[in-house]
């Protein structure tokens, strides 16, 4: 079976024939600072018949690290698309799929096959052939599934949803049943938002039935303030009893726009895990900080498009110099239309050596 998946992807990746287009791109980063280090990503797509074919490889001063295939497009009014991992350290093959999916009659039909060697779903320690057969038509979805751990294929679990069902008085409801190849296992109503209490606090309820249990879950939900000041947060509920005890503030960030292309940016974080779910990651907060000024701008390059500059101070409560922890900047500049050229620089006040340098690039072609 793990023959004839390769040899029908190699089919799909290279018996389309036609004119085509290649195109991709070359991305990377060198460290300067505190060492040499680098790391790379060069994509190669290959536009035929209406077919996108990608290769990905991607290396690192500790050599191919690596290196993925993916398809996709159209045959007719089906849709496929499929990807083949390696893992070029071995070298060795390490998981596909393949993917097809249409309308037909008004219900979207889908096939997923999924080859896996890391033997996620089975437990006899065999390749894994997991098979995903979904059938939608608003509101309803049914998806089955098939496994077959190298001794033949079956019945892996089924289920079957239905979103957003009118209840009364301009309610909703989510219904879930699940089977497995063991039999029922639950069947689950979930109503969010049932009633909104106050101050953007909702209330939902979730009832699951299974095999030998029922069990009613409250919930409650504060969707946060967003806007010039944004607050991160959600309400406590109480316990052992329904209700809300209080609520929990996780952060809050001050943006500013200064003038056109000028930007400021203030983040304080209680719960720094919490608020870095919203933060871009080149601006997460450490464990052992607590806010940072970030100074945005922009503006016209020499040779086209925008150069941009971010610089920004990060806090702790160390007691240092302010309380300061770390500085960084990062900038970039497009040195032509299809090449862009950045610098990362940091300085850690608690770090040895404290500074980092990194070179980054983007070239498209």
């Amino acid at each position: 079976m793990k023959r004839a998946l390769a040899l029908g992807f190699a089919t799909l990746l290279f018996g389309v024939a036609g004119l085509a287009q290649i195109s991709g791109s070359w991305t990377g980063k060198l460290q300067l600072l505190p060492s040499i280090d680098f790391s790379t990503t060069l994509t190669l797509t290959y536009s035929v018949a209406g077919f996108d074919i990608t290769s990905e490889s991607k290396f690192s001063s500790s050599g191919f690290d690596s290196q993925k295939f993916s398809i996709s497009g159209s045959f007719g009014p089906m849709d496929v698309s499929g990807w083949m991992k390696f893992d070029p350290t071995v070298p060795e093959y390490d998981s596909s799929q393949i993917s097809a999916s249409l309308d037909f009659a008004g219900v979207a039909l889908s096939l997923t096959v999924l080859h896996d060697t890391d033997l996620t779903y089975c437990q006899t320690g065999s390749v894994e052939m997991l098979y995903t057969f979904k059938a939608s038509v608003d509101p309803v979805t049914l998806k089955v599934r098939f496994l077959d751990c190298c001794d033949g294929i079956e019945f892996y679990d089924l289920t079957l949803t239905l979103d957003d069902l009118s209840l009364c008085c301009g309610l909703v409801y989510d219904f879930t049943l699940y089977f497995t190849k063991d039999g029922f296992e639950y069947v689950k109503f979930v109503v969010d938002p049932l009633f909104e209490l106050c101050c953007d606090i909702s209330f939902g309820v979730t009832v699951e039935f299974g095999v030998d249990y029922k069990s009613v879950t409250p919930s409650f939900t504060w969707g946060g303030i967003s806007g010039c000041v944004t607050v991160w947060g959600d309400v406590q509920p109480k316990i052992e009893e329904v209700g809300v005890e209080g609520w929990q503030l996780y952060g809050y960030k001050i943006y500013c726009e200064l003038a056109e292309c000028y930007e400021l940016e203030i983040v304080t974080a209680f719960v720094p895990e919490e608020v870095n779910k919203h933060l871009d990651p080149d601006w997460i907060l450490e464990d052992y900080e607590f806010e940072y000024i970030r100074f945005g701008a922009c503006g016209p390059a020499c040779c086209g498009g925008t150069w941009t500059l971010d610089a920004g101070v990060f806090f702790d409560n160390g007691g240092g110099l302010f309380g300061i922890s770390r500085y960084k900047v990062i900038a970039s500049v497009p040195i032509m239309d299809n090449l862009t050229l950045g610098l990362e620089w940091e300085f850690d006040l608690g770090a040895t050596p404290p500074t980092t340098l990194t070179l980054t690039w983007d070239f498209t072609f």
